[in-house]
């Protein structure tokens, strides 16, 4: 059994009931189903079998869903391409992958001039796709076939696929499914982008569980997008801490003055602050559910509900089979209560890193458990258990975080800064703000005689960098400030940026010359 099959058996069950809501349609999950096998037999005419790699760049709506549903059906591999990534992006991902085909449409062929990949525009009434058979195709699907590739940044400069299987994909759809306690009578919406690890849980559980997913358009005020969420009868919604804060700033259309439907808050990606569940819980008396689980897990790890601001916020306890370790540098586990790294296995764990046989065997490792080999991932992240046998976030032990949602390496953003040739160095920072707000900072040293303003390093970077982890802000300084030890001293760059914000300090005038750090 796999998570075609189970789509496939609910398609049959819950035939007339919507499956998924996009701005100008909603499919049924008979429509969703048969398109889906008739792009599903297109593809294997073209050429693609298991494990196939099959590059998916389509705007925001049903088609977006379906072709995903097309790919695993074929036995393809899913590759999500984001329209708004750079187009040099968009060419590594399909180079790196050696996607055999692209799927796309007519009004985003162009961000793919020059490219080799043959494409597939989706029509539904050309030959091929009209022809075909809306019958679900008979491919041998093994639970060990790669079934996605997603892409996070990476700390080389240069993005790096995780590979996940369709086991994972089976695990992450039935177990997110429970832990969102998805009915038929539910609204799931989907805000993440489709090449985001979330996505995956966002479409999935509820199709397995016959619920709507609702796709958000592309282009929304926060005003619109709540108006949205509540028009189109949203009982779930799955947002990031910094989304939540976006659409709870204007407590005349806030998201937390939502009433019936909603019934549950699902947040993740990000830390949660104490401020934002205090605005929140005075908003709203919708239960939060606290989330976290990195691409590699594929599926969540810990989980807690969470209805009103704790003293200590909590990642929760493992769910689903999932073991969490807290372990020191030596990889002992920690005393009781200290800090350590956060190791974790579960069942549903990617393969790996694509094409990165080094780096998978130094993050997925085997480690001897209770007398038993188990794999582990070595996350990176910081935390400590509390007494209740709940997780507590700390932070990271390298120099990656989290922007947005997004995972940074900060290092791909510097890469990039310093191939501008008037930059020689560049260090990139979040502004440490107490509210939770963070800014991406871009502190770079200019060569001597140039100057650089924002639109030029901005246009720059967005050649290669996608816009939603952009440094919103360009600052120059004469050089970069270090530790005693040596290494780049980003406290002290964090207060060089909180010296300069104020009411005149705007991303059009970002380029500001500061004074050496006391403390280099």
């Amino acid at each position: 059994m796999n998570v075609v099959d189970l789509i496939a058996r609910r398609a049959e069950i819950s035939a007339g009931r919507p499956a998924v809501v996009s701005e100008h349609e909603t499919l049924s999950y008979s429509e969703l189903g048969e398109r889906s096998n008739r792009l599903a037999h297109h593809l294997n005419a073209l050429g693609v079998s298991n494990e196939s790699p099959v590059g998916v760049c389509l705007s925001r709506g049903s088609d977006a869903v379906v072709a995903i549903l097309g790919v695993l059906k074929s036995g393809g591999v899913c590759v999500p391409l984001d329209p708004g990534y750079p187009a040099d992006r968009l060419q590594f991902i399909l180079q790196d992958t050696k996607a055999s085909l692209l799927i796309t449409e007519h009004d985003l062929e162009n961000r793919f001039e020059g490219c080799d990949t043959r494409r597939a525009v989706l029509d539904w009434s050309s030959p091929g796709l009209a022809d075909a058979s809306a019958e679900l195709p008979r491919v041998a699907i093994e639970n060990c076939d790669l079934a996605y590739i997603l892409y996070t940044s990476g700390s080389t400069g240069m993005p790096k696929g995780v590979e996940i299987e369709h086991q994972a994909l089976y695990d992450v759809a039935l177990k997110t499914a429970k832990l969102l306690e998805l009915t038929e009578d539910d609204a799931l919406f989907q805000y993440a982008s489709l090449s985001f690890a979330s996505s995956l849980g966002q479409v999935l559980a509820p199709l397995v569980a016959g619920a709507r997913v609702v796709l958000k358009g592309r282009h929304y005020t926060a005003t619109q997008l709540v108006s949205y969420i509540s028009r189109t009868g949203v009982s779930v919604l799955w947002l990031t801490p910094s989304t939540i804060r976006y659409l709870t700033q204007d407590e005349r259309a806030s998201i937390g003055h939502l009433g019936p439907p909603l019934r549950l808050l699902r947040s993740g990606g990000e830390s949660l602050s104490r401020s934002l569940l205090e605005t929140w819980f005075a908003q709203s008396s919708v239960p939060l559910l606290n989330c976290y689980g990195p691409t590699e897990g594929v599926q969540d790890i810990t989980a807690c509900v969470i209805t009103e601001t704790p003293e200590v916020i909590s990642i929760g306890k493992p769910i689903f089979q999932a073991e969490v370790f807290i372990l020191d540098e030596s990889e002992n586990p920690v005393e009781p209560g200290g800090v350590g790294q956060l190791f974790f296995g579960t069942p549903g764990m990617a393969r790996g890193y694509l094409g990165r046989p080094e780096l998978t065997e130094r993050s997925f490792v085997w480690r001897e458990v209770g007398g038993r080999q188990k794999r582990l991932y070595r996350s990176g992240d910081l935390a400590r258990e509390l007494p209740d046998g709940s997780f507590e976030f700390i932070g990271r032990r390298d120099a990656q975080f989290k922007f947005r949602g997004y995972r940074v390496e900060p290092a791909e953003i510097e890469s990039r800064l310093t191939q501008h040739p008037d930059v020689t160095a560049a260090v990139v920072a979040l502004s440490g703000e107490e509210s939770g707000q963070d800014e991406l900072v871009a502190f770079f040293v200019a060569r001597d005689g140039k100057t650089l303003d924002f639109k030029t390093l901005w246009r720059w970077c967005a050649q290669k960098i996608p816009m939603q982890i952009m440094p919103t802000k360009y600052i120059h300084v004469n050089k970069i400030p270090l530790t005693v030890n040596g290494k780049v001293d980003k406290a002290a760059l964090v207060q060089v940026f909180k010296s300069f914000k104020d009411d005149s300090f705007r991303r059009r005038e970002s380029h500001v010359t500061v004074r050496d750090s006391d403390n280099q």
